[in-house]
């Protein structure tokens, strides 16, 4: 009757210790999966994001050929008239539609944020990763397998900034500059 005890408690805390292994395991392979899924969520959205911008500063580039052309037809029009004061006042000013614009700031600052939330994930993935691989009891099962590399995309100023401690530049150099399209 004492050895089967003996056996039956042996029994259950090899069990218990295959069980936390089973557990253990399980949760670093699932993160190592959300990390890999995740690295594809930021790079499709980084994807999305330039796309929309780049097709959307083109039909801006558009926009601004067309005033360019308005603009240099009104002065070739004025060049070649009687050049006076009423042919100037009596001519429409072109409107300058900024919907375009404006739409393409808000694209800007919106895929921004969207893509700092999911680096923001990424890196909590990689938090709790580090937990499983770290942490008692886990760390005895999965402590040695590999950390997951994390790489965060930055600008190169931002890096500058960190690795110095200093962030000194603080000018935001609002003066405006002529458009090089409309320059002649």
């Amino acid at each position: 009757m004492k050895t089967i005890a003996i056996f039956a408690s042996i029994f259950i805390v090899l069990a218990v210790i295959f069980g936390m292994y089973v557990s253990a395991s399980n949760t670093e392979v699932g993160l190592r999966n959300r990390f890999s899924a995740q690295q594809a969520v930021i790079e499709s959205s980084l994807d999305k994001t330039l796309k929309t911008i780049n097709q959307t500063a083109q039909i801006s580039k558009a926009e601004v050929a067309a005033l360019k052309d308005i603009i240099i037809g009104n002065a070739q029009a004025r060049k070649g008239g009687s050049g006076s004061l009423a042919t100037l006042v009596s001519e429409a000013v072109p409107n300058v539609n900024l919907t375009t614009l404006q739409n393409l700031q808000n694209i800007v600052a919106a895929g921004r944020d969207g893509f700092d939330r999911e680096q923001r994930v990424l890196a909590d993935i990689k938090l709790q990763h580090d937990n499983v691989r770290t942490r008692i009891p886990s760390s005895f099962f999965v402590g040695g397998r590999e950390p997951l590399k994390l790489t965060i995309i930055s600008s190169s100023r931002v890096k500058a900034v960190i690795e110095s401690g200093e962030d000194n530049d603080t000018d935001l150099d609002l003066t405006p500059t002529k458009p090089k399209s409309i320059e002649k």
